[in-house]
């Protein structure tokens, strides 16, 4: 319901192809090369998800912020301010949005990776102290990093979008996306446990693997506006995983691995990725009980990366061709992407602040991810709060990481796949009315739960309402901007609507939390006050949800009557 009559097929108006000769003179440039490589959709999809891996590492902050803390000797506030920082570059990307709009996908990326390996670099030259010791430069740092998450991310959807055509797939295509960016933390925390003691070293790290993948991808993600992928090839044409040739595969490795149709394979990627996740959540219950003994550590990242292996295998497995060469793919008219292009409905990033429709959405996920933001930012001081749990802090905070890596993830997933079933009955903002009512509830666990008796219990459950909720919205927010305003101008919308969550992270995490924290705090800056540390901040947060909660279910009766902006589900 996006895109007009003559928009809706595969190639746009008439033929995917243009009837018109290529060039009798290709450029001697790079671009004009037939060297040069375009990965499958298949491909662009697996790519994507280790992007999504890289940009993930925005949820690693609680593993070095209490260094940053000691080093910079800051208040929680201000620790805060770094962290609200960083997500205020992931969730507002209007210029990554205008930049992807301008030059596609393969510049975006190598976009974002520049800015996520000279933001993490920079971020640990200040942990070191060699570079600036102010909070002021290392938010900056973490803004820099942030927004080459963001960019990234919108890469990534668009390249995705632009190769996954049929709408009826794009709830669990974008849930599988958005999965690896919730599931990144709780990957590299178990690769932090097997290789680093020092959080200065394992940014570092970051700083080279978050940039550099996203480079790689660039190579080969994207393709030029007067070209296209070659069809998919027959199904099972080809048997083996990666288009092999040889003898098909049959039983249980046919199911996982062989050649299936679209639907099917969206399916078993969502089912293994889910497996990733559990498994990640197993790892951080198994590796806290037996105290972190290595060998146990090095089991559970083995599996994990065996785990990861399978999911990529079942995507590709089948596919045929994984990449083609510049003279392999199909010649499209330029006339017809401009006619598509000018076809999409949609409303401008100008005229968006003019619909109450944009303020009902954007407030409410204001709200609501910004409450799961608070938790993010906090987690290890959440941990440290309390005396019982002080002395292993840094321990158990990973493996809270972990739990809500897990969470964050299945959210995401779950989403994706109940709201494409559901869409017949309930469309997607109304299902988000259930997502933030679930945050709410998370809130109020966390402040009803946070007591002395058993505070790991009530911070377990918390974390896991959170993140699950948390996940879901991150996975609603691209969902709904194509819904409610348009794919025309999907990236610059995207952006705007990501100020949303940055302003809420910095009132709710920097402000709200970080001065209820600090009102309970000693002379070192630390509160050991157990519940009190938060315990306010908590219930404010509930309250607010609340709020966003009624305003996303204002913008679905207005849908349901035909009063709002864009399509109507």
């Amino acid at each position: 319901s996006h895109i007009s009559d003559c928009a809706k097929t595969e190639g746009g108006l008439g033929s995917r192809t243009s009837p018109i000769a290529p060039p009798l003179f290709q450029s001697r440039g790079r671009r004009g090369t037939s060297a040069t490589m375009y990965a499958s959709r298949w491909l662009t999809l697996v790519l994507s998800q280790f992007v999504m891996v890289s940009s993930g590492t925005l949820y690693l902050f609680p593993v070095y912020s209490p260094m940053l803390k000691s080093r910079l000797d800051l208040t929680q506030e201000e620790v805060n301010f770094v962290g609200s920082a960083a997500h205020f570059g992931a969730f507002f990307s209007v210029f990554g949005g205008f930049f992807y709009d301008a030059f596609g996908p393969r510049a975006t990326l190598t976009l974002g990776g520049a800015l996520k390996l000279g933001g993490l670099l920079t971020m640990a030259l200040t942990i070191q102290g060699v570079a600036p010791q102010s909070h002021r430069f290392a938010a900056f740092c973490a803004w820099v990093f942030g927004t080459g998450c963001s960019t990234s991310l919108t890469a990534s959807l668009g390249a995705n979008y632009a190769t996954f055509k049929d709408h009826n797939l794009h709830g669990r295509l974008v849930g599988l996306i958005l999965a690896f960016f919730g599931l990144s933390s709780g990957i590299l925390s178990l690769v932090y446990d097997v290789f680093f003691t020092s959080p200065v070293s394992f940014v570092y790290f970051l700083a080279l693997f978050a940039g550099g993948m996203d480079l790689f991808a660039a190579t080969l993600v994207g393709s030029p506006k007067n070209l296209a992928l070659p069809d998919d090839e027959p199904e099972g044409g080809r048997g083996l995983p990666l288009g092999g040739v040889g003898p098909a595969p049959t039983g249980t490795v046919a199911r996982l691995f062989g050649a299936a149709d679209h639907d099917a394979k969206l399916t078993r990627g969502l089912t293994l990725c889910g497996a990733v996740a559990i498994h990640v959540a197993v790892s951080a219950l198994l590796i806290q009980s037996v105290g972190g003994v290595a060998a146990v550590t090095i089991a559970c990242l083995l599996v994990t990366g065996a785990l990861m292996t399978a999911q990529s295998w079942s995507l590709l497995g089948g596919g045929g061709r994984v990449a083609f060469r510049r003279n392999e793919m199909a010649q499209v008219d330029p006339r017809l992407n401009a006619a598509n292009k000018a076809a999409l409905e949609g409303v401008g990033p100008t005229k968006l602040p003019f619909l109450l429709d944009f303020w009902l959405f954007f407030i409410a996920m204001m709200l609501g991810i910004g409450a799961g933001v608070t938790v993010v930012n906090n987690l290890s001081q959440m941990v440290s709060a309390y005396p019982t749990l002080a002395p292993d802090a840094a321990a158990t905070s990973r493996s809270l990481m972990k739990l809500l890596a897990c969470t964050n993830t299945l959210g995401r997933l779950a989403s994706g796949s109940l709201s494409d079933k559901l869409a017949h009955k309930v469309g997607r903002v109304q299902f988000t009315v259930y997502l933030l009512a679930l945050m709410a509830v998370g809130q109020f666990i966390l402040a009803a739960m946070g007591g002395e008796s058993a505070p790991l219990f009530g911070l377990v459950v918390g974390v896991f309402v959170v993140g699950w909720a948390f996940g879901a919205l991150f996975w609603a927010t691209p969902l709904l901007v194509m819904e409610l305003f348009g794919p025309k101008n999907f990236g610059a919308n995207r952006g705007l609507v990501g100020l949303s969550p940055a302003i809420g992270g910095y009132v709710m995490s920097t402000l709200v939390a970080g001065r209820v924290y600090a009102a309970s705090a000693g002379l070192d800056n630390d509160c050991d006050a157990g519940a009190a540390c938060y315990g306010r901040a908590w219930v404010f947060n509930a309250f607010a949800v609340v709020g966003a909660t009624g305003m996303m279910w204002w913008l679905a009766r207005r849908r349901a009557r035909g009063r709002g902006m864009g399509p109507i589900t």
